[in-house]
């Protein structure tokens, strides 16, 4: 109730009148609605009544505020848990580093490091733009692209993320054999089956680990992209041009 005062001031915007207006209607000053909206002083009860009347809300929304329409209760509960999953993958790497770090020295395997690093890394700053995008829509108002935008930008982005796990999966695949193996069998021992990837190929994944090291925040443009052209619920508006 504290907030009474900005209530007023909010439903009057709403409404689109001036506090000379509103001041006419309740039948007082414009200087007593300015001291109502400004917490100088706060309306009786009677008043209250009268202010919710010629401003058409409910006198709840008057004492505590425009209650959440059901789509934002959702982002907020949508942002809490996604900066939820962002704190424990962001935990999860650090505590896979430490013991990358201890295997390395044991058992003389880079494999976990490099697993860490070229795919729970980039995850991690992808789901950090999207988390940073749904956080300016839940306090700023953001909202997606209009969808005639939105697909050619998420085709691309799509087709590039697509690509470049094209080119990290075989890698990440014999990182994750290499790391099981090492644990099964222990120190020193190596998987019997190898592989060989052409040379462009080759050049391609060490530009990408070199990338995620030295850059790994390039990842946060692209999880803000596919936030920002994500497909419509149901029940939303769609944003017309």
């Amino acid at each position: 109730m504290r907030d009474i005062g900005k209530n007023i001031r909010a439903a009057r915007v709403r409404r689109g009148l001036t506090q000379d207006e509103l001041a006419e209607r309740l039948h007082v000053s414009r200087q007593t609605v300015s001291n109502y909206e400004t917490g100088r002083s706060r309306p009786d009860v009677e008043m209250l009544l009268s202010a919710a009347e010629q401003l058409e809300v409910d006198v709840q929304v008057l004492l505590y505020g425009e209650p959440l329409r059901p789509e934002r209760q959702r982002e907020i509960r949508c942002l809490l848990m996604e900066g939820a999953a962002l704190l424990a993958l962001g935990a999860g790497i650090f505590l896979l580093r430490r013991w990358a770090g201890r295997l390395l020295k044991r058992a003389f395997t880079v494999a976990p490091l490099l697993l860490t690093q070229s795919v729970a890394v980039p995850v991690f700053y992808m789901l950090l733009g999207w988390v940073l995008l749904r956080a300016c829509g839940v306090f700023l108002g953001a909202k997606p692209l209009e969808r005639r935008r939105a697909r050619p930008l998420r085709r691309a982005v799509l087709v590039f993320l697509a690509v470049w796990a094209a080119l990290e999966a075989p890698v990440a695949a014999w990182n994750v054999g290499q790391t099981v193996h090492t644990l099964l069998r222990g120190p020193g021992s190596s998987l019997e089956w190898n592989f060989s990837l052409p040379r462009w190929w080759d050049r391609a994944v060490i530009w990408q680990l070199s990338v995620v090291s030295r850059f790994p925040a390039v990842f946060v443009p692209f999880g803000a992209a596919l936030w920002s052209t994500r497909p419509e619920r149901k029940g939303e508006n769609p944003q017309n041009p």
